[in-house]
């Protein structure tokens, strides 16, 4: 299990200006764009005092109307065109920012081992891509940049503030540390709310995403209206924590305006008074207002950019949560390369594994937990006088450990077909798994060749694997696209060789778009059978050495049965084979034929050894008989 990491702001800036640096010179423009933006509203004050205290009254001077309103003009161009540029090159350091994040964050989750999603609802992975993402990267886009450019504002404003009265620039400093006990104290609390909003984000979009796979059966058992209400209640409360963290952002801007408009009135009532006493001029006191309001303005806005902050850095979390998993399979520095002339020899050598899963305990929630509210995340003092660390307190987890398999040993030579049998959550699935590394053995050893399966490189090691399942897995696209996903660089000539030997050919022939016709999610437009033979062909042109096939046709009407038999057949020729079936008559005539009850081979042997031994596989045999088709009985006997 990974150590909890502490999230301090600190290390989130450092782990987050990774991703940045790539883009350094890009920021640097945007920055120096917004620096160059301040010609126009520091000039502005400037030209409008010269314009009250010298124009309007006719004093003479270097100065005219003309060239006060030239100046003026030639600045306006100036700011839209400068604003333009910064607007498009900050676009376009967003995007690509998103675009790269997520790529990086999709190839790491490509990595992690089975286990990670073993506990994981898809729709929560899914949030993490999309919807974190798209926050993380407004850190700089729309906080970190406009935070550096406001502070080159508030230093450049605060400046000429002293030029025009250092007594009023003085005073108007006096509201700093009320602004500052503000945010501390806030600043912890939007975190806080928007972390809460971001989970019971993730808790929604999972349900949502297992509710829309699952549409048929929620609509054959008449469960529409108890999924309403659930996904009700959990808009409930996404909404409760939505408003809440708008109300804590809403209320810092508030105080910040509330702050300024003080700030502001103290500044009219006391340089009013010196332009009265004749100690200031109309123009500088206007122009004093317009330097404070750059002053003001900046820190007012930065109680905008720091809810954008602290959302950001809420969604950057969650983020490095993702990339903190650290992939429990994975190849070797000096990983060995499967050779051209692999055998396909797997020999499994003391086997044990246990599973190590990790779930919240509700115990400790019991009374207050709902499972489809994300806990609200809450400051742990009432006031702060310094920034106090957002750590999110992890929830309480219990971890269970789970025996799968004890000490498994078994010879499948080249060639050979090894079928599985036993009771359901036998392990008879857990065994087949190892070979592809799925999971790595707690003790013992899967070999290859004679070498430790964890000294080859993986994607070498899958490379000679071919999967077919019960419940194949189609993607949307069409059906050429789903057989050459098998193997990308095969040419149209084998894509069909292959189809016609899965006995696919035909009915992928008999639709307008032949192979170029899309298919929906998951191949929902394709029968069983159908699904089957297109899994069959995408297998036979990756012609891999090993060949796993998991209840491969048990869930088949006596049509598609023959003809996937047939295909899967012609498949297994010359290639170590590993079958899994609860349907006695489809592994009769397997090699050896492993009987596995509550992760142990309790059997081993032919199926005449097997029945001749009066143990567990004779009683499912005798189980099964009676329910056995024709023509499965004869196949038996002709064993």
């Amino acid at each position: 299990m990974r150590d909890e990491k502490e999230r301090t702001n600190r290390e989130l800036f450092r782990r987050y200006l990774r991703f940045v640096k790539p883009y350094r010179y890009w920021i640097i423009l945007i920055i120096v764009l917004g620096v160059a933006q301040f010609i126009v509203p520091l000039t502005t004050p400037w030209m409008t005092k010269i314009m009250l205290d010298q124009v309007l009254p006719g004093v003479q001077g270097a100065w005219s109307l003309t060239k006060v309103v030239g100046v003026l003009a030639i600045l306006s161009v100036y700011g839209i065109l400068i604003n333009f540029i910064r607007n498009w090159v900050t676009a376009r350091l967003g995007n690509r920012m998103v675009v790269d994040i997520r790529r990086q964050l999709y190839a790491h989750m490509q990595r992690l081992s089975q286990r990670y999603y073993d506990t994981r609802q898809v729709g929560g992975v899914v949030s993490r891509i999309l919807h974190d993402v798209n926050g993380a990267q407004n850190l700089i886009g729309g906080g970190i940049i406009n935070l550096i450019i406001d502070l080159f504002l508030v230093l450049f404003a605060g400046f000429m503030l002293f030029q025009l009265d250092t007594k009023l620039a003085l005073l108007s400093l006096w509201l700093l540390p009320l602004h500052y006990l503000t945010f501390t104290n806030l600043n912890v609390r939007i975190r806080f709310a928007w972390r809460s909003v971001h989970r019971q984000h993730e808790r929604m979009s999972g349900v949502l995403t297992e509710r829309i796979a699952g549409m048929k059966v929620v609509q054959a058992f008449n469960r529409e209206d108890l999924e309403m209400n659930r996904f009700n209640r959990q808009a409930g409360w996404q909404y409760q924590y939505a408003m809440r963290a708008h109300l804590l952002s809403n209320g810092l801007g508030r105080l910040s305006q509330t702050f300024n408009d003080a700030g502001g009135l103290i500044i009219w009532l006391v340089g009013g008074s010196l332009v009265l006493d004749k100690e200031m001029s109309i123009g500088g006191l206007i122009a004093f207002q317009a330097y404070l309001s750059q002053l003001y303005g900046p820190i007012q806005r930065f109680s905008e950019v720091n809810v954008t902050i602290q959302n950001s850095l809420a969604n950057i979390e969650r983020i490095f949560e993702v990339f903190d998993e650290e992939p429990e399979v994975a190849s070797k520095p000096a990983a060995i390369r499967i050779p051209a002339e692999c055998r396909g020899d797997i020999e499994f050598r003391e086997v044990s594994f246990t599973y190590v899963t990790e779930r919240m305990d509700t115990r400790a929630r019991i009374g207050n937990w709902d499972p489809d509210r994300a806990p609200l995340q809450k400051p742990s003092k009432p006031f702060y006088f310094i920034p106090p660390r957002t750590r999110p307190e992890p929830p309480p987890m219990i971890t269970e450990w789970s025996d799968a398999l004890h000490r498994i040993s078994f010879h499948a030579r080249a060639g050979q077909v090894i079928a599985f049998v036993g009771p359901s959550g036998a392990g008879k699935s857990t065994i087949v798994n190892f070979i592809p590394r799925f999971y790595d053995p707690v003790h013992g050893a899967v070999l290859l060749d004679g070498i430790d399966l964890r000294e080859y490189d993986v994607h070498d090691l899958r490379n000679q694997i071919a999967l077919v399942l019960q419940d194949n897995i189609l993607f949307s696209g069409t059906v050429y696209e789903n057989i050459v996903y098998g193997r990308p660089e095969a040419t149209p000539e084998e894509v069909y060789a292959a189809a016609h030997a899965a006995h696919a050919h035909s009915f992928i022939m008999e639709w307008e778009q032949g192979y170029e016709t899309m298919l929906g999610e998951r191949g929902v437009r394709l029968s069983g059978g159908q699904k089957q033979r297109l899994a069959i062909a995408r297998a036979l042109l990756k012609n891999p050495r090993i060949l796993i096939l998991d209840e491969a046709t048990s869930a088949l009407d006596a049509e598609s049965e023959e003809l996937v038999t047939q295909a899967l057949e012609l498949l297994m020729k010359g290639r170590t084979t590993f079958v899994i079936a609860h349907r006695l008559a489809t592994v009769v005539r397997a090699d050896q034929i492993l009987v596995i009850d509550r992760g142990r081979i309790v059997e081993n042997g032919s199926h005449q050894e097997l029945l001749s031994q009066n143990g567990l596989y004779r009683e499912l045999y005798e189980k099964q008989l009676k329910a056995m088709k024709p023509e499965e009985l004869k196949l038996v006997g002709e064993t």
